[in-house]
């Protein structure tokens, strides 16, 4: 994956985590890129037992290094408010740029903000600030 990320990946990563509810428990954490062909193409996973600002900035530590990307001055990383994971971003990759991930940001609001009209609004703006 290392390689198949380097030369055919844009430098925009996606983080996140989620509870494992099965036989195993903690959290899993994943990287993931787009490729070429604008698909979702895995980078990293790791499990986890809790999700913290000290097990973010492990996962990325291991992905500063494996990817070579250093202070992070021309990557982005896109991300919902996990636990620790945007302190750690700003510790680990001063340099890179941090977004939101705008369906995040929906599901958020969605809980006292709700409609279709609203819903096609926002995805609407979404689209135009890219």
């Amino acid at each position: 994956m290392k390689r198949g990320f380097q030369p055919r990946c844009r430098k925009c990563i996606g983080l996140d985590g989620t509870f494992l509810k099965g036989i195993c428990k903690g959290q899993l954490l994943a990287a993931v890129g787009k490729d070429g062909n604008n698909q979702m193409f895995p980078i990293a996973w790791a499990v986890v037992g809790t999700e913290s600002k000290d097990t973010w900035r492990w996962f990325m530590m291991i992905l500063r290094e494996d990817l070579n990307l250093g202070a992070g001055s021309q990557l982005v990383i896109i991300s919902d408010m996990q636990k620790g994971l945007i302190s750690a971003s700003e510790e680990i990759f001063p340099e890179c740029e941090h977004r939101m991930c705008a369906r995040h940001i929906l599901a958020n609001w969605s809980q006292s903000w709700r409609g279709m009209e609203r819903r096609k609004r926002f995805w609407g703006c979404a689209r135009a600030t890219f």
